[in-house]
């Protein structure tokens, strides 16, 4: 006789195998519709079509590449906001900045350098130096910073076990309030608590880049500017070597219609041969197919997102200039393709290219019917991370026959201590813990309302007076311990069984680290076996670089 539990596995199992077979099938067939349409549409304006198609491509690459760079600089500088409210952190607590900013710029090396300014003229700059760690401090009369421009600056250099090697002092000219990174962080706000500068050349690395900034100002009305400078140059060579077609180049650019130069390029106007530079090409003379896509697109009033063309030794160009997103529109890119060659290649192999199109078409559909029936007997064996809600009751008794283990975890009670019989605070947080690790790893489900033995209790004994109670309980812990930015990583689903109500938490894997904040802590927990466990800072380093 088949048991409850063997009928819910072969359900399961069935289930899976007819949606992949459903899910391959219909995209068999979006690719068989899209081809014939692609092939029908096929015209005069092939040209024009696959020379958009390739710049959209090479574009989405762009965006893409630039955001996996950026979005860990402004994840650590809102971060890094949090910790120096909390630390109280001045220019002038040098050692403690080391040590909070070395870790980071170990592991972003898109950082170069990290700032932090107070409107009462102090500066504390920081950055490598050669395997070392290179300081400038500047005490400055905030007014005479108005109108002088030379600063007294004491530089140190720093080992990696943050002791002083050498220190010496010198006068340079320049004032943090006349930097581009400073009035930007005076005007930021709530609104947009983080913002970028245009590009610019640093000043002491004489290297382009852009500059993160936030700010905020205390009880005193000192208002401080935390910075990250961010390296261009090697942001710009990398984009050069996108290439979607043979002859297509992506490049960056500022919205003043400066070009970001990689290193090595001989067009100086800021920046150096050896760092690259910036360069404002109008009216210029060299030989450079860029700075004609540049020109155009400003004789186009420096439209964006809309492709172009101009011509070259009897070459068409199509080129586009775009911003990277609505977060970094400080800076901007472009891609250029050369239309004649690649329609000539195009035409040329077009009938190759159907054919090998059919048969990847009918080798897709056999390779995916035989490993859809080798594999589905395995189906059945895949952790569970979520529940059907037309089967809950058989959903939940499966789940409690399985027991805990990585992803699935039982708590007694949402805030009540059964032992102490009152809320406690600990109750609450063992159960986050449970919810950040589940999305740390490989996600999970955690059943609040069972105890350790899998039994029913349910959740009477939290004593809420309703499920709109619960919700707003549920939310306002998330929101103050996790992050109502994860909320779309987790699902609260109320239901009862046996007579008692039990609350399910899904928790999908998240695609960034996720934080507990306790007591002005964050701590990083994973899943270990039935456990969740807190990584130390180094682990977590680690874990986050081999996992993203």
């Amino acid at each position: 006789m088949t048991s409850p539990t063997q009928n819910i596995s072969l359900s399961s199992s069935n289930s899976v195998r007819k949606r992949l077979h459903r899910d391959i099938t219909l995209l068999v067939l979006f690719l068989i519709f899209l081809f014939l349409a692609l092939s029908y549409f096929y015209s005069k304006q092939i040209q024009k079509d696959i020379s958009q198609d390739i710049i959209n491509s090479a574009q989405n690459l762009v965006i893409d590449k630039v955001t996996r760079l950026f979005e860990p600089v402004t994840n650590n500088l809102d971060v890094s906001k949090k910790w120096a409210l909390l630390e109280a952190l001045t220019p002038d607590k040098h050692e403690i900045f080391n040590k909070r900013f070395i870790p980071i710029l170990e592991t972003l090396p898109q950082i170069s350098g990290v700032i932090l300014a107070s409107s009462d003229g102090k500066e504390y700059y920081f950055s490598r130096k050669n395997g070392e760690w290179l300081s400038r401090y500047i005490v400055s009369n905030s007014k005479d910073a108005q109108t002088e421009q030379k600063s007294q600056a004491t530089w140190k250099l720093w080992n990696g076990n943050n002791q002083m090697i050498e220190e010496w002092q010198e006068t340079i000219n320049y004032q943090p309030k006349n930097r581009p990174w400073y009035q930007l962080g005076i005007t930021t706000n709530s609104e947009k608590p983080i913002k970028w500068t245009k590009p610019y050349s640093f000043f002491t690395q004489k290297v382009p880049g852009v500059t993160g900034v936030t700010s905020w100002t205390d009880k005193n009305n000192i208002t401080y500017i935390l910075a990250f400078d961010v390296t261009l140059s090697d942001i710009a060579k990398s984009l050069a070597s996108i290439h979607i077609g043979k002859k297509d180049i992506s490049f960056l650019i500022s919205s003043d219609g400066e070009v970001i130069l990689p290193p090595g390029n001989q067009h100086i106007v800021k920046g150096t041969h050896q760092t690259g530079s910036l360069y404002a090409p109008a009216n210029d003379s060299h030989n450079y197919v860029i700075f004609d896509s540049v020109n155009n697109w400003t004789k186009n009033k420096k439209t964006l997102n809309q492709a172009f063309t101009f011509n070259r030794d009897g070459q068409t160009w199509w080129h586009q200039v775009f911003s990277l997103s609505q977060r970094y529109d400080s800076i901007l890119a472009g891609v250029i393709v050369a239309e004649k060659k690649l329609g000539d290649i195009l035409n040329e192999k077009l009938l190759i290219i159907l054919f090998g199109i059919l048969i990847l078409i009918i080798l897709a559909i056999l390779m995916a019917n035989f490993l859809v029936k080798k594999y589905s007997h395995q189906l059945k064996d895949v952790p569970k991370t979520n529940i059907s809600k037309d089967d809950f009751s058989n959903e939940i008794y499966q789940l409690l026959r399985t027991g805990e283990s990585e992803t699935l975890e039982f708590k007694s009670t949402i805030r009540l201590n059964l032992k102490t019989g009152k809320n406690g605070k600990e109750i609450e947080i063992a159960w986050l813990k449970g919810v950040v690790g589940f999305m740390n790893t490989h996600g999970g489900i955690l059943l609040i309302g069972i105890d350790d033995n899998s039994n029913i209790l349910g959740i009477e004994a939290d004593k809420f007076e309703n499920e709109d109670k619960i919700r707003l309980h549920f939310k306002n812990l998330i929101s103050q311990h996790i992050g109502l930015e994860f909320s779309n990583y987790i699902n609260l689903t109320i239901d009862s069984i046996e007579g008692h109500t039990i609350l399910v938490i899904e928790c999908e894997r998240a695609n960034r680290p996720v934080f507990l904040f306790n007591k002005k802590e964050e701590d990083f927990y994973i899943r270990s076996g039935p456990a969740s466990v807190k990584l130390s800072v180094s682990k977590v380093i680690r874990y986050v670089q081999n996992r993203y």
